[in-house]
């Protein structure tokens, strides 16, 4: 087995991947540093007199095996000279080493010896040795097991090449484990477990005992954990792809021929367990989440594997009484049909790694379902499709981490839904559950559960939890930019979002993938959710077709038209881009209506005509919305500081027969120019600092007028990002913004959706407060 550990104080080289003790002793028998760490948790200090016993098991080793406890530094892993033998009692593998004297807390288990194999329920064949790498300082019971030889090499690389504290590097290391057989959870330390004992912990370590040794020999099984060993010490990912897919080839049969009811009977026959845990979880789970082919290097979602594992992974809906049963682990929920939907009325409880419960307690869990990575909820890896990381999900439903049947929802599956209960508007109230939203203060928060969607309080998570009572997250399937967000890189994703102290549902494009959110899935019907005409409608990828490029330095074959406003008798170029027509100009209507506390104008950029010529008028969305209600009642009192609800389409300041476009609408345009990576370019206009426009809309470098705040709370109104940015407003209220200067001022009725464009071509859809002053481009209606 190779290993590069770092050589010791005094040059001694410690290959701690070997599986004989003497390599140890011999290489390290000069060592006498008996130093004691003054009680830190690195170096506990002196163990004196201590009786240690334990438990060895792969399954459990035969009498007569034998087990050391050899010194070890806490802070460097060097190994002492002082060693103490024993041996296994009897064949369920327990063992007992007194009067244990150690310079530090620390030490080294070792057990070498023939075992009773699960699978076969006979002796091995031949010898094996596992290790386990322990603090005594608390404790006097040590089992040594495959989990603590599996972590044994990351655990040593994390202390002596990254620095790590010794409990520090145990708990990363067990996580990491774990996450490599698709296992997450709060776990007791791997010493502490017993596959004689039930609990969920005891379960994992016996499954991950069978499946190592599935469909190889004693001899195998030595040589696969050495080969886990290889990669995993230095990267914590276990990157043998040949491995694993035989042992999901293996599990999948073994699942639908008895084979697991033998292993079970195997160790029941032993004698020594009153109740043998439900390891059969964890193996079926095993490939469920991540199923790997030979000839893939990447993890792929449960959609994609064989056959066979699909109908293992398969799940029942019963439409008479409301409830789907995930045949992974048998949890049944509640279902709840709204409008054309089918929906899990709780939140999804299947574990994966890149999952946890609440505060990491099961009881959170059992109440409120796990929370999950983006890249957990859609069923990928987080090297693949984690923070910062661009996954390019393909189009389509995605099941993702969802039953068999169901797939995890697009941002215009939400958009459905919220529609279907009466729109953004109050939806939160109607999603909520009557109880659980902010009980201990009042019970202002609870919604009506008008639908039976009973969304709970569930937290999230974020570098801890916080939120219990108060908030929940839903995931979306749905990918897009991180404009706003730098610290999260490219590729954030869509949530519904519902507060305690907001009557109204928000979808938010901008989450980043690491944060923990709940899963509700929605039952495949075969086909993706269109966008509807509603304001609250999304488009998904999937039913936008591309616009074909129109426009070269050479050519112009784009479909063109022309509009007259006749409230004033100017002339605008439009262009068709896909299904929708477009003016290709900003307008430059003169609107001077008085509605709110700010006058409701329009400007020229630097208040000055040349740039009303160029670059078209400046309107506060009070004035792009019409909101004295001049030319239609439709966006009437939506200004700022008020919640309106607009009847849409809304003509707003636009010519008849054209409208201010929805956050939705604005979405379209974008997918179809090539969705947001592309879309910047490809609706720049030609000049010396836009050298794109292929599709005719011909987006200006207009700037804006915003307001800047002083400390004092007062602010004024300047113009700035001429030749820089170019902004549309949306009629779409934004009920959340990640930057703290808009938040500190604005309320969420205060903020909506513009489109912006910038000089290099980034393009996002985003709030931004409606005392701003920003273009109208309008749509056809």
């Amino acid at each position: 087995m190779k290993s590069n550990l770092s050589k010791m104080a005094q040059g001694c080289f410690i290959s701690v991947a070997s599986f004989a003790l003497a390599a140890y002793m011999t290489a390290c028998s000069g060592s006498d540093d008996k130093s004691v760490a003054g009680g830190t948790s690195d170096d506990a200090g002196i163990i004196a007199n201590l009786d240690v016993a334990g438990l060895s098991q792969k399954g459990p080793f035969v009498k007569g095996s034998a087990v050391t406890v050899q010194g070890i530094d806490c802070k460097t892993l060097e190994l002492t000279d002082e060693l103490f033998e024993g041996e296994v009692k009897s064949d369920k593998g327990d063992f007992a080493i007194d009067s244990v004297t150690l310079s530090a807390s620390c030490a080294l288990f070792e057990v070498t010896g023939e075992y009773r194999s699960e699978i076969t329920g006979k002796k091995s064949s031949k010898e094996i040795t596992l290790h386990a790498l322990t603090d005594l300082k608390n404790r006097k019971n040590v089992n040594i097991n495959v989990l603590t030889e599996l972590e044994y090499e990351r655990l040593m690389y994390l202390v002596t090449e990254k620095g790590k504290k010794f409990a520090e590097a145990k708990e990363q290391a067990e996580k990491e484990v774990l996450a490599a057989f698709n296992i997450a959870g709060s776990f007791e330390e791997f010493e502490n477990l017993n596959i004689f004992e039930a609990g969920d912990e005891n379960a994992a370590l016996l499954a991950v005992s069978v499946m190592m040794q599935a469909e190889t020999d004693d001899a195998g099984l030595a040589k696969r954990v050495e080969k886990f060993a290889d990669s995993f010490a230095e990267t914590g990912k276990w990157k043998d792809d040949k491995t694993k897919v035989a042992i999901e080839e293996w599990q999948v049969a073994a699942t639908a021929d008895g084979t697991l009811d033998s292993i079970r009977k195997n160790i029941e026959s032993w004698g020594y367990a009153d109740v043998v845990p439900a390891f059969e979880k964890y193996i079926e789970a095993f490939g469920d989440t991540v199923i790997l082919s030979s000839s893939s290097k990447d993890v792929e979602p449960a959609e994609t594997s064989s056959s066979s594992a699909k109908a293992k992974a398969g799940s029942e809906y019963d439409a008479t009484a409301n409830t789907l049963k995930d045949l992974r682990d048998d949890k049944v929920y509640k279902t709840v049909k709204i409008g054309d939907q089918v929906w899990m009325a709780e939140n999804l409880n299947f574990e994966t790694a890149a999952s946890s419960c609440y505060n990491d307690s099961s009881k959170y869990c059992d109440k409120y379902g796990r929370l999950y990575t983006w890249a957990a909820a859609v069923g990928k890896s987080e090297e693949e499709c984690g923070l910062g990381k661009e996954c390019n999900l393909s189009s389509g439903n995605v099941r993702g981490v969802c039953p068999d049947g169901w797939y995890l929802p697009s941002e215009a599956d939400y958009a459905t839904l919220i529609e279907a209960v009466g729109g953004e508007k109050g939806a939160g109230t109607k999603l909520k559950s009557t109880s659980g939203w902010n009980d201990d203060d009042d019970e202002s928060g609870n919604g009506t559960d008008a639908f039976g969607f009973s969304a709970l309080a569930a937290g999230i998570s974020n570098a801890g939890y916080y939120g219990v009572g108060y908030t929940t997250s839903f995931w979306g399937s749905t990918e897009c930019g991180s404009e706003g967000v730098p610290e999260t890189g490219n590729g954030s994703a869509y949530a519904m979002w519902l507060d305690y102290d907001d009557v109204n549902v928000n979808l938010r494009s901008y989450d980043a993938k690491d944060l923990g959110y709940s899963v509700r899935c929605v039952k495949d019907d075969g086909t993706v959710p269109e966008s509807s005409s509603s304001e609250v409608s999304s488009p998904s990828s999937s039913s936008i077709a591309l616009a074909v490029p129109c426009k070269t330095e050479t050519e112009d074959n784009c479909e063109y038209g022309t509009l007259t406003d006749d409230r004033d008798g100017q002339t605008y170029k439009t262009v068709k881009i896909g299904k929708q027509w477009w003016m290709a100009e900003n307008l430059n209507y003169a609107s001077l209506q008085p509605s709110d506390s700010l006058g409701s104008t329009s400007f020229c950029y630097n208040d000055s005509l040349k740039y009303c010529e160029k670059y078209g008028r400046l309107y506060f969305w009070s004035a792009a919305m019409d909101s004295a209600a001049t030319w239609s009642e439709n966006g009437k009192g939506c200004g700022y500081g008020v919640v309106c609800t607009p009847t849409f389409p809304v003509r707003g300041v636009c010519p008849a027969g054209w409208h201010i476009p929805n956050r939705d609408e604005l979405y379209e345009l974008v997918l179809a120019v090539g969705g947001e990576n592309d879309a910047g370019d490809a609706l720049n206009a030609s000049s010396t600092l836009y050298e794109q426009n292929p599709y005719g809309f011909s987006f200006l470098p207009s700037g804006r007028k915003r307001i800047v705040w002083f400390d004092n709370d007062d602010g004024e109104y300047i113009y700035d990002d001429d030749g820089e940015y170019g902004y549309i407003w949306s009629l779409t209220d934004d009920y959340w913004n990640s930057d703290e200067s808009f938040t500190k001022y604005h309320d969420a009725n205060e903020l909506v959706v513009v489109l912006s464009v910038s000089k290099a071509g980034k393009v996002g859809l985003h709030g931004s407060p409606k005392t701003s002053g920003y273009p109208v481009r309008c749509l056809k209606d």
